[in-house]
């Protein structure tokens, strides 16, 4: 496993880089913060979320109008579990994947993010 990313820039360079080997191998991307998994697969983001980051959650889908809510065609979502249409380019997406560990899952500016 890599080094962790624990600055922004590192991050977003992170998460750019997983989700353009996603796309081009098809395997998942899985993000990992202090305890947190957001998984990233066919464009669409996983989240776990209790009531109160689900709230934190939509106040940031009000910021990045190009992402939804938006249930699998295929299965109910466990409760808890939240899937958001990720329909961007590799760049946004990082942006949104770090602002959710910071302000969703309350992270702080130094955590450090791994994937696999």
């Amino acid at each position: 496993m890599a080094e962790p990313a624990t600055t922004p820039t590192d991050r977003r360079k992170l998460v750019v880089s997983a989700v353009l080997t996603h796309r081009k191998q098809g395997t998942p991307a899985v993000f990992h913060a202090d305890g947190v998994r957001l998984a990233y697969d066919d464009r669409l983001l996983e989240l776990s979320v209790s009531p109160a980051a689900r709230d934190r959650l939509d106040d940031l889908l009000a910021e990045y109008p190009v992402f939804k809510v938006k249930q699998p065609e295929t299965r109910k979502a466990p409760d808890g579990t939240v899937f958001v249409s990720a329909i961007a380019d590799p760049k946004h997406l990082a942006d949104f994947v770090e602002d959710c560990f910071r302000r969703v899952y309350e992270r702080e500016k130094a955590y450090a993010l791994t994937v696999d």
